[in-house]
């Protein structure tokens, strides 16, 4: 990004320079005049480097600090969801999916042995079944890379206080 600062000293620069020699009066015309003129002009330019970091920094000590993060214990619930409660996710343990439904709650998807979770950080997808439910045991979610898992089980999760 260019500096603006810069342009704007060379214009006046310019501007503190006389454009064109003049005569002094009382000098004839084949005479020899010298005049002297010093002009210095000092502009001071902060070297400032805003980032995306610097700003943050700036806005955080005027924002209250942040809420300690929620954690959660699991309940024992149902083995079928229907999909469309499922409004997020997050994966937050390697062996399950934490799954945000539409009415705040959460359900955990428990995967089968040996599915790793860190594959589904970028998302999932679920074939659609005609009921309109995820099941337990019954289907499998594949992540974008095209592996697949099977949903050995549902937990609720409840916050503690």
């Amino acid at each position: 990004m260019p500096n603006p600062f810069l342009p704007s000293a060379a214009m006046l620069m310019l501007l503190a320079a006389p454009a064109s020699p003049e005569v002094p009066a009382g000098v004839p015309d084949g005479g020899l005049a010298i005049e002297m003129t010093q002009q210095h002009v000092v502009i001071h330019v902060p070297n400032v480097t805003v980032s995306r970091a610097t700003v943050v920094m700036r806005t955080r000590r005027e924002v209250a600090p942040p809420p300690p993060p929620m954690s959660f214990r699991e309940k024992k619930a149902d083995d079928c969801l229907k999909m469309e409660r499922v409004v997020g996710f997050s994966v937050s343990r390697p062996d399950s999916v934490d799954l945000m439904l539409s009415d705040g709650s959460r359900r955990r998807a428990m995967l089968g042995k040996n599915c790793p979770a860190l594959g589904f950080y970028s998302g999932f997808y679920v074939r659609p079944n005609p009921d309109g439910k995820m099941c337990a045991g019954r289907d499998s979610i594949r992540s974008r890379s095209g592996r697949s898992c099977g949903i050995a089980e549902f937990k609720a999760l409840v916050p503690t206080r």
